[in-house]
């Protein structure tokens, strides 16, 4: 302990029975600081759990009404989702804990770190060119707190259970309601967790129509089909592959009695996931499992593959009654019978996700430098098209909707973080024997994998609060991951 040099002939006055007291009340305080910061270090990691149970949720207070019709008020309107109060808790607990007991601080890995600092970065500088300039600042606001998250995650999260435990209460919660939803055919009436209001008959609620007859597609407590089978298959990942490689991590009587639970939600969550009737979601799910099943056959972890098939074969099993109970409605959406181009609302939709595709390129080139401002395209979608004929949303392709709203620098820094972790896991993986590629990193990267699917057909991970959470969260978790096996991170 170092005595400051201008009082220390102060304490040679002392008696050594002062100076051991006055010691021990030194050494008290710092125990109390420390007390203080570790709880405040486990409340932030439970409202990171709730974060997490939370991110399909709809449930949201609307801080300023900004409407803009036709454009749909949630792109205009700033709101305050259940899901960012918790995870504002989790940032400022983790910050007080830090502030009373700082530790060491890791960046994470740079090639994935600069490009988001650069995403965040082009964000701000495009409010001062942006078509709604207090909504591209909302939005940049948003993007700070995630990577915010990222850091938070890189930094304090070594067990991944306080994400998987939490990813199988969402599972649970969502994929009950959907199913619910969908045999009844009409919301439950949970209008005090801000479930909407769905008649497959209403215009506006997304249903999937099949020899003559309308059916409501699963919403749970989300805004949509697609976002919460969206949800659904990124959680399902999560607990495919902590449930084959459980064993490794705890082999304990805990473990082996909390794997029935592990299958029963993962069986749920499959159910669950068919009935959101969302195809993107459904192409993320099943090739994120095949590349677990890939890469475990080919580093020759056969046990974890076997485990994994019979997982699967679980799943199956639950969905089988579903499936033969839906199969026209299921038909429709696989293009089935050519269905695309004779189901009027399968050919409308695809029709409408290509208009504004190519909407959003024309409207890109115009403002390539520095985009239209982060949030603020479906106004400028209006802008340029006075008479658009359908509503006024984003590009269903995650990488065109940031460069649209970003600019080119925008979208080359999207672009360099969604692909480098794979360039330094391609690296990793010949460099290095593959048997010995560690299960959170396999894990987090058929998250990341599943992620980049849904982008290619959605803009949700890029825009909307529950789409952006487990975008930024799985790119945490992966770096995480990342520096514990290359040795970036010791004290993982």
């Amino acid at each position: 302990m170092n005595i400051p040099r201008s009082t220390a002939s102060d304490y040679s006055q002392l008696s050594k029975a002062e100076l051991i007291t006055m010691l021990t009340e030194m050494e008290s305080r710092l125990s109390q600081r420390v007390v203080v910061s570790n709880l405040a270090r486990g409340l932030a990691r439970l409202t990171l759990a709730a974060t997490i149970i939370l991110i399909p949720f709809r449930y949201r207070f609307v801080l300023v009404e900004r409407p803009v019709p036709p454009i749909y008020k949630d792109y205009t309107d700033f709101l305050l989702f259940a899901s960012d109060i918790t995870l504002i808790f989790t940032m400022i607990l983790w910050l007080v804990g830090w502030a009373l007991e700082p530790r060491r601080f890791h960046p994470g890995p740079l090639f994935l770190t600069i490009p988001l600092v650069g995403l965040v970065l082009f964000s701000g500088i495009g409010i001062f060119f942006s078509v709604d300039p207090q909504l591209s600042l909302y939005h940049t606001i948003r993007l700070s707190l995630l990577f915010g998250l990222y850091l938070y995650v890189i930094q304090e999260i070594k067990d991944f259970r306080w994400i998987i435990i939490p990813a199988g209460i969402q599972i649970f919660i969502q994929a009950t309601i959907g199913i619910a939803q969908v045999i009844k055919q009409a919301s439950l009436g949970l209008t005090g967790l801000d479930e909407l209001a769905l008649d497959p008959g209403w215009k506006g609620v997304s249903i999937v129509w099949a020899e003559g007859i309308r059916s409501l597609r699963a919403y749970g407590l989300s805004d949509h089909p697609n976002i919460l089978g969206g949800c659904l298959a990124f959680g399902l990942v999560l607990v495919c592959a902590w449930y084959v490689t459980n064993n490794s991590r705890q082999n304990d009587t805990r473990a082996r009695l909390s794997q029935p639970v592990i299958v029963g939600v993962f069986s749920l969550g499959c159910a669950g996931l068919l009935v959101t009737f969302s195809r993107s979601a459904w192409v993320a799910a099943t090739a994120a499992t095949a590349f677990l099943l890939v890469i475990w056959l080919q580093s020759r972890q056969f046990a974890y593959a076997w485990k994994l098939v019979g997982l699967a074969a679980a799943g199956l099993v639950a969905i089988t009654p579903l499936v033969l109970s839906y199969s026209p409605y299921l038909g429709v959406r696989l293009n089935l019978q050519n269905s695309f181009d004779t189901v009027g609302n399968e050919f409308r939709a695809i029709n409408e996700r290509r208009l504004l595709n190519s909407s959003a390129n024309t409207i890109f080139a115009e403002h390539a430098l520095t985009g239209v401002g982060i949030g603020a395209y479906p106004q400028a979608l209006r802008k340029e098209y006075p008479d658009f004929p359908i509503d006024y949303q984003p590009a269903h392709f995650a990488l065109l909707a940031a460069a649209v709203d970003t600019g080119i620098f925008g979208a080359l820094s999207y672009a360099a973080a969604a692909a480098t972790p794979w360039l330094a896991l391609a690296i990793l993986w010949l460099q290095k024997d593959r048997r010995k590629l560690s299960s959170d990193l396999v894990m987090t990267s058929a998250l990341l994998l599943a992620i980049a699917l849904v982008g290619l057909f959605d803009y949700y991970t890029w825009l909307l609060v529950p789409g952006r959470l487990w975008q930024w969260l799985v790119w945490g978790l992966w770096s995480a991951a990342y520096l514990r096996f290359s040795g970036g991170n010791q004290d993982g």
